[in-house]
């Protein structure tokens, strides 16, 4: 078993990488990326509190520590998919299935480079992901090959491919141009695209632009700025691919913090809205794929006055439980504490439903945004915390606070309409 004094002996880089956790046999037992691999390692010794169980039971079987360097956060990121599918290792959840993730692919290694979207990783080419929006990643390279006509053919034959009819291939599938010169007009600026050298890229265009300009060709200069202003476009539209991936890639990290049994494909949140007599509420929201789905909320009136919360959330969880044509969650957060949690699992245990559960609360007399929120687990004696930063986090307080918004919501219809009665 290591301790934090071993791993400061370790010469750890300050790089983006891969690293590997062995036990006493030499068997890998868990993978991770990195973009700082000295500052994510160090952190399971500096702070293991902020560990999940199964997470702090890790520590204790670790016996070494390996790594593989990588020159992007991507590149680890493919990486630990690639160790994870090949290793298998027993702290890791079957997390990455490849039917999930998406990636953009670069044939560097074909006579002619292609660009297409694909589900499989080999050793060749250049890779851009994972992405878990396929119709975003394809809308994507829509969108690009209007301001990098690349080609999806791999070989140079006797005329050039259909897309060069319509102005979507520069033709050097047909020897139209050249080998080189198609790099360096298509696969070369769109790969520093890919890589998030945007800047870059504008100013190069901007700078070719010009001189266009000076050598008289005023109609390349035109087409150029053309494909400058969709460029512009694209990158404007940017954050629909990135708030979609980082919603659906916050489900994943939730299932990897809190060890879940798998990845939460749908998520129900409930919480209790109160108020004299018969005027309590209780609602369920339902997330799928990190995002909101209010097609599925459901609201609940309280039919028994005069109880209190445990009370209403076992009423409301019943109800909603007897509910055979709704689809069941992967996930419940409820909104309170362990007195929330322990009612909700004595409601799953009525009805023989084995479902990950957590609860979410803030500290006594703290409601804003900076308090620190618990998570309170079955099994578990202390509250987990995370930190601010948490994509995990950020997902249970996304799904916590649009069901404390509904619960407000539905209660203050009520009360309106008793008003005006």
């Amino acid at each position: 078993m290591l301790i934090l004094d071993n791993i400061k002996q370790l010469n750890l880089p300050l790089t983006s990488g891969s690293y590997q956790f062995l036990d006493a046999k030499g068997k890998i037992i868990y993978v991770g990326k990195a973009v700082n691999l000295r500052s994510r390692i160090l952190s399971y010794w500096q702070r293991p509190g902020e560990l999940s169980l199964l997470k702090q039971q890790m520590l204790t079987k670790i016996c070494q520590v390996k790594w593989l360097d990588t020159d992007s956060e991507i590149e680890a990121l493919l990486l630990e998919a690639n160790l994870i599918k090949k290793y298998q290792p027993e702290y890791n959840i079957s997390l990455r299935d490849d039917k999930r993730f998406i990636y953009i692919k670069i044939s560097l290694e074909d006579e002619l480079p292609a660009v297409f979207a694909t589900r499989n990783l080999d050793k060749s080419g250049k890779y851009y992901g994972p992405f878990v929006s396929t119709r975003a990643v394809r809308e994507t390279l829509r969108a690009v090959r209007k301001i990098w006509p690349y080609c999806t053919t791999r070989k140079i034959g006797s005329k050039p491919c259909f897309y060069y009819q319509v102005g979507r291939c520069l033709g050097a599938c047909g020897g139209v141009v050249s080998p080189e010169e198609y790099l360096k007009q298509v696969i070369k600026p769109l790969m520093s695209f890919l890589d998030g050298k945007k800047n870059k890229v504008v100013a190069d265009m901007e700078r070719e632009m010009k001189k266009l300009v000076k050598s008289g060709d005023e109609l390349g200069a035109t087409r150029l700025k053309m494909r400058l202003v969709s460029l512009r476009a694209v990158l404007a539209g940017a954050q629909v691919l990135s708030v979609a991936d980082k919603y659906a890639n916050d489900v994943v990290e939730l299932a990897k913090v809190l060890s879940l049994k798998k990845v939460p494909q749908r998520i129900e949140g409930y919480d209790l809205s109160t108020g004299p007599g018969r005027e309590s509420v209780g609602v369920m929201v339902v997330f799928a794929g990190g995002e909101a789905d209010n097609s599925q909320y459901r609201k609940f009136k309280i039919q028994a006055g005069g109880l209190g919360d445990t009370d209403m959330l076992k009423e409301v969880l019943e109800r909603r439980l007897k509910h055979d044509d709704w689809p069941l969650p992967d996930l419940l957060i409820i909104d309170g504490g362990k007195a929330q949690l322990n009612t909700t699992l004595r409601i799953l245990k009525k009805y023989q439903l084995d479902l990950d559960v957590l609860a979410i609360s803030k500290g006594e007399g703290l409601r804003s945004s900076k308090a620190p929120d618990k998570i309170f687990f079955p099994g578990q004696t202390t509250a987990l915390q995370l930190p601010l930063s948490s994509p995990a986090l950020h997902l249970v307080k996304r799904v916590r606070d649009e069901s404390h918004r509904f619960a407000i919501g539905f209660h203050r219809d009520l009360r309106s309409k008793k008003m005006f009665k």
